[in-house]
């Protein structure tokens, strides 16, 4: 694999596209400071990967798109492409080409491609992945990175030696492993935390099932006996009911013949109405009219204003006309006399001024006599200077082809040499080559195949993790929304039990008698009764003055409360007695349809109907308007703000805890019962979730990933094996055909050279001869030139100063032929502006004359206009009298149609008397349904009468009654049940037994990571160790390769215990020093030592190519020899780029790319192959 094309555009100072083609060997890449050398690097390193701006010296990542200069905008993107030949598939793709490409907008958005594909930078990491290419790697360095490398700066370092061991993949396959032991270990911590959960709560649960198979046996027979009196209690309201529904009908047929009548008259009504509408818009039409006639009058008379106006202005006009022409021809006086005193002057400045023109010709004469002269010396001059400078080239060009010669044969000299020793060395391996190449073959189909099978594994294993993950992400879902509907419940109960606990809203009396044992369960009104949610307020508004009422059974009971409330001085309660409610008989009144009852929006025990009936009967709820109806009746607004009785309305707001005392107590229960449900499906959902996570996690550990990855390392190693021979047999193949052809050539080209230095010696003595005598005879040519100038000097100065004087007075003679035609062309004007001043105030007084004669025949006018005015306010008049007399009789019919009202409402008053007794029989009737629907869930004719108890139907109502009573008694004491507790019980410890297998299958799958994180580290340590002792040889091989064999130098851990973490020191000693650490090196020694370090990583695994940027910069000539020699060697298997300023290693490339700036601001590349040229 070899780089082979970079293209950048749009990437720092590279604004337009520029192609940059590798070959094989070394490549330079020149320029001088500041023209963009640097940034080809940081276009290889950014395509790469790299993500810090930092690193590509920008203080961040927008600075790397051009910028634009003074004559180039800037541009919206940086683009770098980078293609590697991938013929020898050292790569995991099937491309034999594979081109990388990374886009950076200046909106902040990125992208990758890969061969024109977009894809993810893990995609190229992962591509690059152990073939030493990459951002970071030792593949790409700078000068700044030796002493990084030297003084280990964050670690660097050892990153190098990781990389070049191949233990990243254990690194990373550790640190998956931790995080599947860091999961497993939460896992096991969530399932201790449910256990305990469920342990507490199983016992419970087991008395609270036992408890309610009990009670729901006494609630069946209780609920037979309840249907049973219904039906009793049913038969007898429906006669009632029928009677009532025959008198609606016939008051319905009475109030049909009032309303037919009332219509009648209403559309009469209408009909005037609609005529009135009529007379309205002919009034309007009239004084529209009258109105647009007065606007007519007030226009004309603006205008008669506007001409006096006019003829004010001509009379002022006229006047300053006048003005004017005298100012003019005074004017036009002073003009003439100045003119003729000017002219005077003009001729005798003329005069003057020939006189000098005469003096100055004489001067220039002379001046241009000697000019010529002196041209006639430098041109003789000139052309000797040029014969000198010609001589003196030749001269040069001489010297330096005899040099290029003489360097031309020295090197072919050594190359002969070398040619010579190689052939024997390459027959001699070539066999070995080809029995190596057959053995990686046969390893590598091997290998393939078990990968194949391994891939097919994985592809399977992923499809079903992908289907958990989903099913994962669902359940948690759904978990999350249980989670958020229990705490939002929890709250609530929490609110409402506190208020109930604390009796917030409630006197102090109140919370004293609750204190007392004896009235303790004893209820308050607000303790009886719920209702819906939208009628809390107005129920809770109306019984306000009710709610801290305590309802006792006997007068007896609210006689000793009162005794110990007025003995403790707690103030005064209030008390319902139930024994004395037994009287009561309510007088129901029929509202109007589409009222709502209170009575049948609340929901209470039937123990206290009279009470409520007591408290709501005749209690209606409205919306909108406040209806009609009896003066008995009470109308509250659905909002609870008004409240209607007979002789008075009240409303507002009864606090603090507005429409939140109202069944407290029924509330917490409903909640408790919500939060159990809730509470159930949060540990059903759980369960599940720990079902799927747990056969996530087993398909996990049977992961093939980690087996795939070292197959792949592995196959891609026998990939690279096989290339690498099968390239250097070709080599060596190619070097044998192509060394005996190279050895002749030699041997001709140095024959040619040694006869082009023999002609060119004599010629450039004889030529050096010549360039001595031109050099006497110029400096004799320029003492006489120099004679010549300062004669023609002095004539100058003497021309110039009299060329001066001309000048002056030829701008004298200039000003004042300017000032006489100034004074005549404004005398001229002045004549101009008298004639036409009189022409315009001719026309002036004849205008003026005009308007006097028009403003006489317009007062006529105007007086026959506001004859016309009173005509119309006439008619007006006239208009307006019809109308109103409309108007009175549709008053008098209104009036008509209002007695007819009168009598319909009487009607309606009837029925509604009537329709109150119906609601009465329907409210008993909806009472007896309501208490099944409300307390059994059960609706009356959809009973099947199969399921009662014949025993039951024989019975009377009132023996019924008494029986449901006592069943009733028997419930209440039977206290609050839990009625999910038999089902939750079975669930919960099935649930339990089953936790516990999957906390046994956790801790097997803790051990199993355990040994395999040791197993890790055991393979790790040693891949390590075995790397660092053959780049530990590598090193002190390369080392006194770059200084001498006396030099001595080493590779240490610190902490040889832990080779895994432990920091590397580099010791380097050159000969005749003994440097206490490695930063007492000098430049060119660090330099040397970390290029010696860095090229014993190269020989473990060498990367495709190496990119070196001014590393060479502190080396002095002598040692910028070795570090090219050694470069040389290592580019026979890889290639490199060499960022320099050194000539000699200039000298060593084979293609070398000039970076220039022939536009500011904007590098450009010019390519020289060096191979051609030799």
């Amino acid at each position: 694999m070899k780089l082979t094309r970079l293209e950048i555009k749009g990437f720092k100072s590279f604004a337009d596209k520029v192609i940059i083609n590798f070959d094989q060997g070394i490549t330079g890449i020149v320029g001088p400071n500041g023209c963009g050398k640097s940034n080809v690097v940081d276009a290889i390193r950014w395509v790469l990967g790299e993500q810090k701006s930092r690193v590509l010296r920008s203080d961040k990542m927008d600075n790397i798109i051009f910028n634009g200069t003074k004559r180039r905008k800037s541009t919206q993107l940086a683009e770098v492409s980078v293609s590697f030949d991938n013929t020898k598939n050292l790569l995991p793709t099937e491309y034999n080409q594979v081109t990388v490409s990374r886009r950076f907008y200046r909106s902040g958005e990125s992208e990758y491609q890969l061969n024109g594909v977009t894809c993810r930078l893990k995609d190229i990491t992962n591509l690059f992945l152990d073939t030493g290419i990459a951002s970071n790697t030792y593949a790409i360095i700078e000068l700044n990175m030796i002493d990084d490398l030297l003084n280990d700066k964050d670690h660097s370092r050892r990153g190098l030696f990781e990389e070049a061991a191949g233990i990243s993949k254990f690194k990373k396959r550790k640190k998956e492993s931790f995080k599947k032991l860091n999961d497993t270990d939460a896992d096991l911590d969530r399932i201790e935390d449910v256990l305990y959960e469920i342990e507490k709560n199983l016992k419970s649960l087991e008395r609270q099932s036992n408890q309610a198979k009990k009670y729901f046996d006494v609630k069946e027979d209780y609920r037979l006996l309840s249907i049973s009196m219904a039906r009793k209690g049913i038969f007898n309201q429906q006669e009632a009911f029928d009677n009532i529904q025959k008198r609606i009908t016939d008051e319905n047929i009475k109030k049909e013949a009032f309303n037919s009548l009332f219509f009648k008259e209403e559309a009469f009504i209408e009909k005037l109405k609609s005529d009135l509408i009529l007379k309205e818009n002919e009034l309007a039409v009239q004084q529209k009219s009258l109105n647009d006639h007065v606007h007519s009058i007030r226009s004309y008379e603006n205008e008669k204003k506007i001409k006096v106006a006019r003829q004010h202005f001509l009379q002022d006009k006229i006047e300053q006309l006048k003005n004017q022409i005298n100012k003019d021809q005074e004017s036009a006086d002073r003009s003439s006399f100045a003119i003729e005193g000017l002219k005077k002057t003009f001729e005798d400045v003329r005069n003057d001024l020939n006189i000098h023109y005469k003096s100055l010709n004489e001067l220039k004469e002379k001046f241009e006599s000697q000019k010529q002269a002196t041209k006639e010396v430098q041109d003789k001059l000139d052309l000797h200077n040029q014969n000198y400078l010609s001589v003196r080239e030749r001269v040069f060009q001489y010297s330096k082809n005899l040099e290029i010669k003489e360097i031309q044969m020295n090197t072919l000299k050594l190359e002969f040499d070398k040619t010579k020793s190689d052939s024997s060395e390459h027959n001699n391996s070539l066999k070995e080559f080809e029995r190596k190449v057959n053995k990686i073959v046969l390893e590598k189909e091997q290998k393939q195949t078990l990968f194949d099978k391994l891939l097919k594994e994985q592809k399977d294993l992923e499809e079903k993790k992908k289907a958990l993950i989903g099913k994962i992400n669902l359940i948690k879902e759904e978990f999350n929304l249980i989670n958020r509907s229990l705490d939002a419940r929890q709250n609530e109960y929490s609110l409402t039990k506190s208020l109930i606990d604390n009796l917030e809203g409630f006197p102090e009396a109140i919370k004293f008698l609750k204190k007392k044992s004896q009235w303790k369960t004893t209820p308050l009104i607000s303790d009886l009764i719920t209702c819906p949610e939208d009628y809390r307020v107005c129920i809770e508004n109306f019984l306000e003055p009710y709610m801290n009422y305590y309802v006792f059974d006997k007068v007896a009971e609210a006689i000793k409360a009162i005794t110990l409330l007025s003995n403790a001085n707690k103030g005064k309660a209030h008390f319902f007695i139930m024994e004395l409610l037994e009287s009561f008989k309510p007088h129901y009144i029929l509202p109007n349809d589409g009222l709502k009852p209170a009575t049948e929006l609340i929901n209470y025990d039937l123990k206290y109907k009279k009470l409520i009936t007591y408290l709501l009967h005749n209690v209606y709820i409205y919306e909108g308007n406040k209806p009609n109806g009896s003066d008995d009746l009470i109308f509250i607004e659905k909002s609870g703000k008004i409240i209607h009785k007979t002789y008075s309305i009240s409303g507002g707001s009864v606090g603090l805890f507005e429409g939140k005392r109202i069944g407290r107590v029924k509330n917490v229960e409903a909640l408790a019962i919500e939060i159990k449900k809730l509470k159930n499906q949060q540990q059903i959902l759980s369960q599940n979730l720990l079902e799927s996570q747990n056969e996530f996690d087993q398909i996990k550990l049977s992961d093939k990933v980690i087996e795939l990855d070292e197959l792949k390392d592995e196959i891609n190693r026998i990939n690279e094996s096989h290339a690498t021979f099968k390239t250097r047999q070709e080599q060596f193949y190619s070097l044998l055909n192509t060394n005996s052809t190279r050895k002749e050539d030699i041997e001709n080209q140095i024959r040619d050279i040694r006869k082009e230095i023999n002609i060119l010696q004599p010629k450039q003595k004889k030529q050096q001869t010549k360039l001595v005598e031109f050099e006497e005879k110029l400096n004799e040519k320029k003492i006489s030139a120099e004679k010549s100038k300062k004669l023609l000097a002095l004539d100058s100065l003497g021309y110039n100063e009299a060329n001066v004087k001309c000048v002056e007075e030829k701008n004298k003679v200039d000003r004042i032929a300017q000032e006489i035609s100034f004074k005549e062309e404004s005398f001229q004007n002045s004549i101009k502006r008298i004639k036409n001043d009189k022409e315009e105030l001719r026309n002036i007084e004849k205008d003026l004359n005009q308007l006097i004669t028009n403003t006489v025949g317009e007062d006529d006018e105007l007086i026959e206009m506001y004859g016309k005015k009173e005509n119309y306010e006439s008619f007006l008049s006239r208009v307006e009298k019809a109308y109103y007399q409309h108007r009175e009789s549709i008053e008098k019919q209104e009036k008509k149609l209002k007695e007819i009202q009168y009598n319909r409402e009487s009607s309606d008053q009837l029925l509604i008397e009537w329709r109150e007794k119906l609601s009465d029989a329907k409210m008993n009737l909806n009472s007896i349904k309501d208490r099944l629907s409300v307390e059994f869930d059960v609706v009356l004719e959809n009973i099947d009468y199969k399921e009662l108890k014949p025993e039951y139907e024989k019975l009377d109502f009132i023996t019924l009654e008494d029986r449901v009573k006592i069943l009733k008694t028997k419930l209440d004491n039977m206290g609050a049940i839990n009625p999910m507790a038999m089902e939750a019980y079975d669930e919960i410890k099935e649930r339990y037994n089953f936790i516990l297998i999957q906390k046994e299958d956790l801790l097997n799958a803790k051990d199993n990571l355990l040994s395999t994180i040791e197993e890790i580290d055991v393979a790790a340590k040693e891949t390590f160790l075995s790397s660092f002792e053959k780049i530990k040889k590598n090193f002190i091989k390369v080392f006194r390769t770059l200084f001498t064999k006396e030099d001595d130098c080493d590779l240490n851990l610190t902490r040889p215990d832990d080779p895994l973490e432990s920091p590397i020191d580099i010791i380097a000693k050159p000969k005749g020093k003994r440097p206490l650490s490695i930063n007492q090196l000098s430049g060119g020694e660090k330099t040397l030592t970390a290029t010696a370090l860095l090229f014993a990583i190269y020989l473990i695994k060498p990367a495709p190519f190496c990119i070196f940027d001014e590393v060479d910069a502190p080396l002095d000539d002598a040692n910028i020899d070795k570090f090219n020699q050694i470069i040389r060697e290592f580019s026979k298997d890889s290639q490199f780029i060499i960022v320099t300023h050194n000539k000699r290693t200039m000298s060593s490339t084979d293609l070398i790319y000039g970076i220039t700036m022939i536009e500011q601001g904007i590098s450009k590349v010019i390519p020289v192959d060096l191979r051609a040229l030799a």
